[in-house]
């Protein structure tokens, strides 16, 4: 959603379109995620304070709100990590080990936490 919605500034979150093959189809995903990775290093980082205006659905129809194009990518990220998160629990479930252990772990969660 963000990627297309670059040039007229104007990027809705509740107009997503599906790619079914990337979602099906592990070799498609692969591409796919490629893909995005190639476009996200193309940005034009002098553009990152840029107003943008986000919408979305929140519940009770969509709200629009201006954030910059940093503030929405920081926000896109997070919103990864807890994909990510559900994901590795489902492999987890599967028993299916993760190549990385920090997999779905948000870079901000304290490694070493001790029991209160």
């Amino acid at each position: 959603c963000i990627l297309y919605g670059l040039d007229p500034k104007a990027i809705d979150f509740s107009d997503r379109e599906r790619n079914e093959l990337a979602e099906n189809f592990t070799a498609s995903g692969i591409v796919y995620f490629e893909q995005v990775i190639s476009q996200l290093n193309n940005l034009d980082t002098s553009k990152l304070n840029d107003i943008v205006t986000v919408t979305d659905d929140l519940g009770l129809g969509n709200v629009s709100a201006n954030y910059t194009l940093a503030g929405v990518l920081i926000q896109a990220h997070s919103h990864a990590i807890h994909h990510y998160a559900s994901v590795g629990i489902i492999i987890n479930q599967l028993g299916i080990e993760l190549p990385d252990a920090d997999f779905g772990y948000n870079p901000t969660t304290p490694k070493n936490v001790e029991s209160y």
